[in-house]
């Protein structure tokens, strides 16, 4: 099958040579391309990400087109469902032609650089490879930016269905007068998985209007998080709502038909058949969807069925838009790209060389008529409760250039951006707004902290910032315990004698969560074991007012659990961080410093999730900080960036780029130079030199 493959992808590659394209690859393996053109960049571009992780890139192509388990198996059958009733590569295949002609042609030049490296390298695909198609790379985009509106129609449903798995991420931005360097200085800090379809692609493209370094969905041509010459973008969870659960009535009498302004309509069923590998060859797994005019259903319960309605349906327009955000040169140009209102609810941030700093909470957000709480699920039977069309741009939350000269934005609310914002919500519908007024979490508060007390922020204390590993409140967790201790010591009856001398360690451990700190261990294991007591007074603790007896005796019992534990796990509770706070990957596995697991009270600006513990008492990265970067904006042409990822830029295990970035940088919290717009610094530290011969297009 796969000398067919190849030997279609031959037969298909057409075209005279016309240029060639440099693909550098520096000391870390980053690819710096540099092309006469954007066609040939971007051919450039999708030839590196095959070379990097071709396997990957053509899963996610399965994923998004609901086609997994006919490669992976029968436990992919569910996940391709979700993504058939989706209808990402449906929707993408049909709508594809309704793209911008010029970016079709950019897309296509893409998909022709995987082809090329599957046709040079054929012993690099795997035996089910397929010819990637430019629709594709649209339909995972889909993909990668339904989590978020999906999950906000999902939470409409409340405990219904479960709800997918929260993001988290950190951006902020410090304006001129707040930077030692003079300029703006921003910090791009998404926290997502570390696998599969979310771990991002590092690269530098340089051809035509692209000049742009940072980070694309391995599979997709546009930079989702970056900088260019003139501007950087950055993106966090969190956003006006852009998605609405309706509640449908169903006839009694036929249980496919359901009730719209006094008539009963049908219920369109749709077949799905689903391919799937199997131990002695495949099989098809037939399953259906239901849509009423809102939607499709989602949840059956007796004459009620619920259907979910999402702005982004029919659209593909996102690979696009974010190509626009790449090629901005102003502030108004970027507005324009994002005025396209492709990008699902996010919190948008940006800086550039010309002094902004920008916000808003963007999203394609429907117009609703007033009466309804939008939060629950809205009466189905009726067009009342239709929409009315979608919000601008200008409806949105947003700021600029705010006169504190800084802002932060690590999945709070808006209001809370920096002190005495006049963001608030009583200016905006709820929908729009989205999220309790004065919200913010542990890495809020720390960004606005740190941000706040520095008005001549350097680009060493930038790069700090974005590494920071204190975690906000922990002084308040230990001062309690202390003094609950120096309260009960007398009449308490521990049940572990290292009991004092765990007090002892908490109370002068310094907050942080780095490798070599034996109180974050502790910490870590008390405050799990906090959670699970009903008697912990958590809200007393973080407004520092006294504990009743039974809260300071639940405290000491918490640590009594927490010294046990680490006792059997550890056989002390004196273990650096760094021995229990583990990145593993294949056969490598190192310490990290950042913070810790559900459950842990551990957020810092550096967060990490975990998986464990395993029977040692271990836990294994496996998202959070993804491709941390700090933009230091100086001047025209001279735009500088420092940045890491947590294993490394291939996917090959026997590559020294398999696990580089995690050893020599994750887990010694640094960052690199990006080499941008220095060419001679990146000769200086070059690993390879090729150049490619690009058709023409």
């Amino acid at each position: 099958m796969r000398k067919v493959i190849i030997l279609l992808l031959a037969v298909a590659w057409c075209g005279t040579a016309t240029a060639k394209t440099t693909l550098y690859r520096d000391k870390w393996g980053v690819p710096h391309i540099y092309a006469d053109s954007e066609e040939a960049a971007l051919f450039a571009l999708g030839y590196a990400q095959a070379e990097d992780r071709l396997e990957q890139l053509l899963k996610n192509y399965l994923y998004a087109e609901g086609k997994a388990a006919s490669v992976l198996g029968e436990q992919y059958v569910e996940e391709d469902y979700r993504q058939r009733v989706l209808r990402h590569g449906e929707i993408a295949k049909a709508r594809y032609g309704k793209l911008d002609a010029r970016f079709r042609k950019l897309a296509e030049a893409f998909a022709a650089g995987i082809k090329h490296y599957m046709k040079e390298h054929p012993e690099k695909a795997p035996e089910w490879s397929f010819e990637p198609q430019p629709y594709q790379l649209v339909a995972l985009g889909r993909l990668v930016i339904w989590g978020w509106p999906a999950g906000q129609a999902l939470s409409d449903l409340g405990r219904r269905l479960p709800r997918p798995p929260a993001f988290g991420s950190n951006q902020w931005a410090v304006s001129p007068k707040r930077s030692a360097e003079g300029c703006v200085i921003t910090c791009i800090d998404p926290h997502v998985s570390w696998y599969d379809a979310f771990r991002w692609y590092e690269a530098h493209v340089h051809g035509g209007r692209l000049n742009v370094y940072g980070f694309a969905a391995l599979g997709t041509p546009a930079f989702g998080l970056g900088h260019n010459d003139y501007c950087s973008w950055a993106c966090t969870t969190g956003g006006p709502d852009t998605a609405d659960v309706y509640e449908e009535e169903i006839n009694p009498d036929n249980p496919l038909q359901y009730r719209y302004d006094g008539q009963w309509k049908d219920i369109q069923v749709f077949p799905i058949e689903i391919e799937v590998k199997t131990g002695d060859g495949k099989k098809v797994v037939t399953r259906k969807v239901e849509r009423t005019r809102h939607g499709p259903i989602v949840v059956r319960e007796g004459n009620r069925a619920y259907a979910i309605k999402l702005a982004y349906e029919e659209e593909v327009g996102l690979a696009e838009q974010i190509f626009r955000q790449n090629t901005a040169t102003t502030l108004d140009e970027f507005k324009a790209a994002l005025s396209m209102n492709q990008l699902m609810p996010q919190n948008v941030m940006y800086g550039d060389v010309h002094g902004n700093i920008y916000y808003c909470r963007t999203g394609m957000v429907p117009i609703r008529q007033p009466g309804y709480d939008y939060t629950r699920p809205l009466p189905g039977y009726t067009s009342k409760t239709e929409w009315l069309g979608i919000h601008k741009m200008d409806d949105l939350v947003q700021i600029l250039n705010p006169p504190q000269g800084f802002m932060q934005n690590c999945n709070i609310s808006p209001d809370t951006m920096m002190p005495g914002s006049f963001l608030t919500g009583d200016r905006y519908p709820d929908y729009i707004w989205r999220g309790d007024y004065g919200d913010s979490n542990q890495r809020g508060r720390r960004a606005v902290e740190l941000l706040g007390s520095n008005d001549s922020v350097t680009v060493e204390e930038a790069i700090e910032i974005a590494l920071d590993t204190y975690i906000d409140d922990s002084d308040k967790w230990c001062r309690a315990l202390n003094n609950a201790w120096q309260a009960q010591k007398a009449s308490y009856k521990p049940r572990n004698a290292e009991l004092p001398r765990a007090v002892e360690i908490l109370s002068t451990w310094d907050g942080r969560a780095e490798a070599d700190r034996i109180g974050a261990t502790l910490f870590c294991h008390w405050r799990r074991a906090c959670r699970t007591s009903l008697a912990v007074p958590a809200r007393r603790i973080e407004s520092r007012r006294p504990l009743p007896e039974t809260g300071e005796t639940a405290l000491l019992s918490a640590l009594d659990k927490a010294v046990s534990y680490m006792k059997d796990k550890y056989a002390s509770i004196e273990v650096p961080w760094g021995n229990v706070m583990r990145i593993r990957r294949g056969e490598h596995d190192v310490a990290c410093s950042s913070g810790g697991p559900p459950g842990s009270g551990m957020e810092p600006l550096r967060a990490v999730g975990y998986e464990g513990p395993d029977e040692n008492g271990k836990f294994f990265a496996r998202s959070g900080q993804s491709c941390t970067t700090v933009v230091i904006f100086r001047a025209p042409g001279k735009v500088e960036s420092y940045s890491a990822v947590p294993f490394g830029q291939s996917d090959d295990p026997n590559s020294p780029h398999y696990f580089d970035q995690a050893r020599e940088l994750f887990s010694k919290k640094k960052l690199k130079q990006t080499y941008y717009n220095d060419l001679e610094a990146l000769k200086a530290n070059l690993e390879s030199q090729k150049e490619l011969d690009v058709p023409s297009f």
